[in-house]
């Protein structure tokens, strides 16, 4: 049994009902714990945005003000994006079915957030999930420190340039076993398009070079 403190809870991964992971995230100031599959999900989702520069998992504990009352709350992770802008992020597995505390303590977050000057947003499952996309990216997310050398790259852009619009399949034969990782990363870091949405990823699926 694993167990990690976190700014709320001590958590473990005893149990069916409880979730214990950790996100290897390059953006992540210390590391990155997740309570439940949605959270680690989010965490993948922020760190594949190129918007966002870095962020820390709970990494504050505020007190607002609900019905009067006063309670403390830990957002789930704050942000900072590439423009200085910082927010916070809360991850839920279904805004439906939120209790009417968890509910309206969200909403004064929201409000104590805003007022402060940062940016404030509560994603659910359904929100994260749409489509093929997380499924996609929990895949290239195992890639993303992967080497993908200057040579791989050349190559794998040379050959588009060539023929703007391929399979992930001719790529793959293209650069041979041995770097199908490096391709992979490729994909990560936006280098090669591909619709991440649609469909889950395979030999069949279209790539195409993106416009510098």
């Amino acid at each position: 049994m694993a167990k990690r403190q976190t700014a709320t809870r001590t958590i473990s991964n005893a149990g069916r009902l409880r979730v214990l992971r950790v996100v290897a995230a390059i953006k992540a100031i210390g590391t990155a714990p997740t309570e439940s599959s949605v959270e680690a999900d989010g965490l993948i989702d922020l760190e594949y945005d190129p918007t966002i520069e870095r962020f820390e998992v709970q990494p504050v504990t505020v007190a607002v003000t609900v019905d009067g009352r006063t309670v403390n709350y830990t957002p789930d992770v704050r942000y900072v994006r590439r423009t200085g802008v910082i927010g916070f992020r809360e991850f839920k597995g279904s805004m439906e079915d939120l209790d009417t505390d968890t509910a309206r303590k969200l909403k004064a977050a929201n409000e104590r957030f805003l007022r402060d000057g940062y940016e404030f947003s509560v994603m659910d499952a359904a929100q994260l999930r749409v489509g093929c996309r997380m499924d996609n990216l929990r895949l290239l997310h195992r890639y993303a420190r992967w080497p993908a050398p200057a040579t791989l790259r050349a190559q794998v852009l040379d050959a588009l340039e060539a023929r703007p619009r391929q399979t992930l399949g001719e790529l793959r034969s293209l650069v041979g076993n041995a770097h199908l990782g490096g391709l992979y990363r490729m994909l990560w870091d936006r280098q090669v398009g591909v619709d991440l949405l649609s469909e889950p990823l395979s030999a069949w699926t279209p790539v195409w070079r993106v416009a510098a």
